[in-house]
């Protein structure tokens, strides 16, 4: 089956806009895990990345991001497009690929800056597919297993609290790299590689992906805090 995994990264405190849109079509066997990639993208939006002064002074961007950024641009690797570009890009591969699911880890927040900043005249290309939590799915088949739990408290993946167990995108992939080194980029289609790979890791142990799930995303650890 066809389906879409993305992720977007913003800038903003307050307005969130879509600075980077990362996304990968893959024709997924649901059986053996095994993905062929059809179209991967990775767009950065041009009135935002020309604002140097904005970008380096923004708190979820900043200098390191910024140039990041411009060397993704520099390479190849990323392309500056407008936001209307960008969703009638997405409408297009969709529709052409015949996309029938998509996916992203923590999709609420990447769901809800499309639906705000939909351009005028144009239509969220995410309302016309399911759009699934892979986040939901590691919890339950691979972060609440007592393996991932036993590596979680030996290697100190836990919440600043240290009252949960740590089920990040980064956490996780460290788990599943055996990496505890791996840090990510996040820059979108960056991201969406390492989201796309705990995805397939959890189809392979059993995870049906074609429903949504609901997962209690806080694990104890069970730690007794003192002052």
């Amino acid at each position: 089956m066809n389906i879409i995994v993305f992720d977007t990264e913003t800038i903003g405190k307050v307005s969130q806009d879509l600075i980077n849109v990362g996304y990968k079509i893959g024709d997924l066997n649901i059986q053996t895990g095994e993905m062929k990639v059809l179209c991967e993208r990775d767009y950065i939006i041009t009135n935002l990345i020309n604002n140097k002064i904005y970008c380096i002074n923004d708190d979820f961007v900043g200098l390191a991001k910024y140039d990041m950024y411009q060397g993704l641009i520099a390479d190849g690797k990323a392309i500056k497009r407008s936001l209307s570009q960008v969703y009638k890009t997405l409408a297009n591969d969709i529709a052409k690929h015949n996309v029938i699911f998509g996916y992203a880890y923590n999709c609420q927040f990447d769901l809800d800056k499309f639906k705000k900043q939909v351009p005028d005249g144009m239509e969220n290309p995410l309302d016309k597919i399911p759009v699934f939590d892979i986040w939901d799915y590691a919890i339950q088949y691979i972060c609440e297993t007592d393996a991932y739990k036993k590596w979680a408290l030996e290697n100190n993946q836990v919440t600043q609290t240290e009252q949960f167990i740590s089920t990040s995108v980064e956490a996780v992939a460290r788990y599943l790299y055996n990496n505890l080194d791996f840090i990510e980029d996040h820059t979108a289609l960056s991201d969406v590689q390492h989201e796309t790979e705990i995805l397939i890791e959890c189809v392979k142990r059993g995870a049906d992906i074609t429903r949504p799930l609901k997962s209690n995303h806080f694990i104890k650890t069970e730690k007794v805090l003192t002052e």
